[in-house]
């Protein structure tokens, strides 16, 4: 056969799953043809998970088909989703109130137990840089699925510890591994309408904050009525059943084919936090924020269980069910930022979190009425501020939200870790008094960083784009591929101008087309 005569566009055609294009001059050849239908790896219907499990064939991706014809979102998987991220991540927070319990089980002091919630947010930080971004890597399902077993099993390992350093070690490990609320909330995004993303963002979130408070409430229960090893078998058994749940409901999507590799993606996200402005403001502020939450919440225990309040695991865990007030306000939080510039959510939320520290920090040692107030406000100004901030991420980069996301969290569970040790060290130094006044010098250092760069900056620092704190109108995410991050910018189509406007990282885009052009999506210049 000549090679002049005959070309097989084979690249071109394969990914939509049209058959070789020829050249006018020549035909493609039966060996050609022949092997483009042996090699049709990319036609191909997925039936197992990691070779051997079979996926249930209404959870089947054919890619055939897009993505969104296959598998509606709806609020059951919602609700599938939010389920997972409460189950996977009350892991982190078993811990916090049988700290006493643990300690006097293994006849060691309060500080010696104090490291425990330290490493389980340690190994949750790295499971955050080296697992979830792989979420725009490779496909979802059997990630999650592996991860939910794998965490299932190394919770029998916490059950049958020995001593502090085996419940330290096995401690670490799990938080490494409990990233399913990372790659469901991202996940999240990806599935639902840009028009009820918001909304199913914030339902999945509140999953997660439900998982934080249910996790202390269940602990201090259980370890008060029977053992504080009897925790860690109940998380087995219900991570068990959630592993079962989601092998029958999870659709296969395919992964994100971002080209990348796994170092080059670990590189990328360094790249986005040097990148966009949104980004490390978030990420700062992430950071501030939830040194405050876990810091606040792993020395309240110590409080309570000391002079004037004396609580013992049970009650201390029970006060853990005032969060379920900001788990319930998370959805409603969602159509708040759904109306306004999701700055305003942060600038709101982080004002909500100072006064609840400076309650705190003048009352919550002598009037236990002062300990509720700071706990509702505080868990209310969390809850608000990752709402918005989640809302503003989620704009930045459709192809990077597992990325963007780990970042993010990152930087979160960082602030955790050090909150943590930094405040637990200034209680058992100096008590209660300078321990609030840390809380709430760390919040008002965030909403200086929030303050820094204004609701419609698109640089680093500065108040430009005005100081417009609710939208006009309610603006949509048009395209499904828009990036919304980056600097006004103009262009012409055709003969008509077109003005695109990346909102400050916003997922809210405003684009403005001459008439008859119709919607340009911000991609579009790329």
């Amino acid at each position: 056969m000549d090679s002049d005569n005959t070309v097989a566009d084979i690249d071109g055609g394969a990914l939509d799953g049209d058959r070789p294009q020829v050249h006018p001059h020549g035909e493609a050849t039966k060996e050609i043809l022949q092997q483009f239908n042996e090699d049709e790896t990319h036609l191909k219907v997925r039936k197992r998970d990691f070779g051997f499990l079979p996926i249930p064939k209404g959870r089947r991706y054919d890619p055939k088909l897009k993505p969104e014809e296959q598998f509606a979102f709806t609020w059951r998987m919602n609700l599938i989703l939010a389920t997972a991220a409460t189950v996977s991540v009350a892991n982190l927070y078993y811990i916090q109130p049988m700290l006493v319990a643990i300690a006097t089980d293994f006849g060691v002091t309060n500080e010696d137990v104090s490291r425990i919630p330290t490493l389980v947010q340690g190994g949750y930080g790295c499971g955050i840089v080296l697992i979830s971004p792989m979420g725009d890597l490779v496909r979802r399902r059997p990630l999650v699925l592996l991860l939910i077993v794998t965490t299932t099993c190394l919770s029998i390992g916490l059950a049958l510890a020995r001593n502090v350093a085996m419940l330290e070690a096995m401690s670490f490990v799990v938080g490494v591994f409990t990233v399913t609320p990372q790659i469901c909330i991202p996940w999240t995004a990806d599935l639902a309408p840009s028009k009820i993303r918001a909304r199913s963002m914030s339902i999945t979130l509140s999953g997660l904050i439900f998982g934080l408070v249910i996790g202390r409430v269940l602990a201090g229960t259980i370890s008060k009525f029977a053992s504080w090893r009897d925790t860690y078998w109940m998380a087995v058994g219900i991570q068990g059943v959630m592993a079962g749940v989601l092998y029958l409901a999870l659709p296969d999507t395919p992964d994100k084919n971002i080209g990348l590799s796994y170092i080059g993606m670990l590189r990328s996200m360094v790249h986005f936090f040097f990148s966009y402005p949104t980004l490390t403001q978030a990420c700062l502020m992430s950071f501030l924020t939830s040194a405050v939450f876990a810091g606040f919440w792993t020395t309240l225990t110590f409080l309570l269980s000391t002079d004037p309040y004396n609580y013992n695991s049970f009650q201390i865990g029970l006060w853990g069910l005032l969060g379920i007030i900001g788990a319930l306000l998370a959805p409603q939080w969602g159509r708040l930022v759904d109306r306004i510039v999701p700055w305003t959510g942060q600038l709101m939320g982080t004002c909500i979190s100072l006064i609840a520290m400076v309650v705190a920090v003048s009352a919550a040692d002598i009037s236990i009425g002062a300990v509720a107030v700071a706990i509702i406000l505080y868990d209310m100004g969390q809850q608000l501020n990752q709402v918005s901030s989640g809302y503003r991420l989620a704009g930045i980069d459709p192809k990077a939200r597992a990325r963007i996301n780990g970042c993010n969290l990152l930087f979160l569970f960082a602030g955790q870790t050090s909150g943590t040790a930094i405040m637990t060290k200034i209680y058992n130094t100096h008590g209660w008094r300078p321990t609030g006044g840390c809380a709430v010098a760390f919040v008002g250092t965030a909403l200086l960083v929030l303050l820094a760069r204004g609701p419609h900056e698109t640089g680093w620092v500065g108040w430009h784009g005005g100081a417009q704190l609710f939208k006009k109108e309610r603006l949509t995410d048009l395209s499904p591929h828009a990036i919304t991050e980056g600097r006004r910018k103009k262009r012409k189509v055709g003969q008509d101008s077109v003005l695109e406007q990346g909102g400050a990282g916003d997922l809210n885009t405003m684009v403005v087309s001459s008439p008859g052009q119709g919607v340009v999506s911000p991609n579009a210049s790329k």
